[in-house]
């Protein structure tokens, strides 16, 4: 039954992405899923599949590292408990073999303890997912590693791959990653007369399709809105997750009136979307404040933010579209 609802939810967010749109990772990756329960490799395909990527998969450990090196693997999402090599000493030897070494591993398994997680990043993952598993964060956590991967073969890594700059909810980026960035861009505008723009979103309504069963949970809903609003979003820009539902993106090279635009799209499709599990049809309404600025006063990017907030709380307020912008460069 978990199966069959997982598949559902799988196809129901593939159709989220419309004909046309970007997507950050048109690149065909192949990811490897390797667990001995057939239900969870038949739901985490499928989900894969659902997404554009390429998929093999294995049962044991030494089917796991047959796989990766003789399948042109991406990423591995391995469990730790298979029936002979257990998941960490796969990961270790994946990592020790100069062959195999830049393929990355997330970690998918019903051992969450401090312990595990400790020993898995040893081994060399670069993320940990505990089950039972929320299919949408593993879509985003797979895509975050995938990107993280081609960032330090490019040798441009720039702190993405830390786990201290990203949020383990959505696999986006978190306040620390998007706050350093700000500081950074909102300098560069000042210095070389271009704008940015910094968008927050935050989840305003929140509304079962049905009584009796109440709405989905906060977490699964605030994964994907965060896959949804991913799909719309520039790879150049940055998207995290500050805190509960509320979201924030910086938008380089953004006037005002274009980042109007963007939180326009990202609010009409989420608005207009219903998340996602069957058994929970929930819709969701988005409210945005919008900054911008460019040369002038070099400002922080705590008043950035503060003035991006003042925007929000007015739009919260509004009847139809919650959208306030504010151009500090006037």
């Amino acid at each position: 039954m978990q199966g069959c609802r997982l598949l559902q939810v799988s196809k129901a967010l593939a159709r989220q992405v419309r004909p046309g749109v970007e997507n950050t990772l048109l690149k065909s990756y192949r990811v490897c899923v390797v667990d001995d329960h057939e239900e969870n490799v038949a739901v985490l395909c499928e989900g894969l599949r659902q997404h554009g990527y390429q998929t093999v998969s294995g049962a044991s450990g030494e089917e796991a590292l047959r796989l990766v090196s003789t399948e042109d693997v991406d990423l591995v999402l391995l469990d730790v408990n298979l029936p002979d090599i257990d998941g960490f000493e796969v990961c270790r030897r994946i990592k020790a073999d100069a062959a195999t070494e830049g393929t990355a591993v997330i970690f998918c398994t019903v051992r969450g303890e401090k312990v595990d997680l400790a020993e898995g990043f040893r081994a060399g993952a670069c993320d940990y997912i505990t089950k039972p598993f929320n299919l949408p964060m593993v879509m985003l956590r797979v895509g975050a590693a995938l990107r993280a991967r081609e960032i330090q073969r490019d040798g441009t890594d720039d702190g993405i791959v830390d786990g201290a700059y990203t949020d383990l909810l959505t696999g986006l980026r978190n306040r620390r990653f998007l706050m350093e960035r700000l500081q950074e861009e909102v300098e560069k505008a000042h210095r070389y007369d271009f704008p940015v723009s910094f968008v927050l979103f935050d989840i305003d309504e929140i509304e079962a399709n049905d009584d009796e069963l109440g709405p989905v949970s906060l977490d699964d809903l605030v994964a994907e809105v965060a896959m949804s609003m991913n799909a719309y979003t520039r790879t150049f820009d940055t998207l995290s997750r500050i805190e509960g539902s509320l979201f924030g993106a910086l938008l380089p090279h953004c006037t005002v009136d274009q980042a109007r635009a963007y939180a326009s799209k990202i609010m009409e499709e989420v608005n207009s979307t219903t998340f996602s599990d069957p058994s929970f049809p929930t819709t969701a309404t988005l409210s945005a404040g919008i900054t911008c600025c460019q040369n002038g006063v070099a400002y922080s990017a705590d008043y950035v933010l503060g003035e991006a907030m003042r925007s929000l709380l007015q739009a919260k307020s509004q009847n139809g579209e919650r959208v306030v912008a504010k151009d500090l460069a006037k």
